[in-house]
């Protein structure tokens, strides 16, 4: 799709013939930051609690998947914060008896277990290890 400069309407490619070679833009790269599963990887709710999916995991896989938020959550189970992405999506490649999972829509990794993939927004934390902390101790 191109769009109009100056406006807010949009043409075809197909519509299109250009004088000259444009520069492709990839509008997700505006709005996403991206990870790659590097290995069989646990998701975690908003509250540090691991999901139970029976023992399954998202598995280590080739792609790269959105995220769009960087945080810390307190891990109760391990008494401290660890840095996590929110998953954009909501149903991954998973490891066992079953063909995918379904994550919700609040659903995080933990940083340490995936990799960043430097396309798109890079994402800094929206909070502290110790903001974390004293939220989870608020409750």
């Amino acid at each position: 799709m191109y769009r109009i400069k100056g406006t807010d309407n949009w043409l075809l490619a197909i519509d299109v013939t250009a004088d000259k070679k444009l520069v492709k833009h990839d509008y997700d790269h505006e709005h996403y930051g991206y990870i790659k599963f590097v290995k069989d990887t646990d998701v975690y709710n908003a509250d540090g609690t691991m999901q139970n999916h029976n023992g399954a995991k998202i598995v280590k896989q080739g792609g790269n998947l959105k995220v769009d938020k960087l945080i810390y959550i307190w891990v109760p189970s391990e008494n401290k914060a660890e840095l996590f992405y929110h998953l954009v999506g909501t149903k991954f490649y998973a490891t066992g008896n079953v063909d995918q999972i379904e994550v919700g829509n609040d659903a995080y990794v933990k940083a340490s277990d995936v990799k960043f993939v430097n396309i798109g927004l890079t994402l800094t934390p929206s909070n502290t290890a110790a903001e974390a902390e004293a939220t989870a101790l608020k409750k």
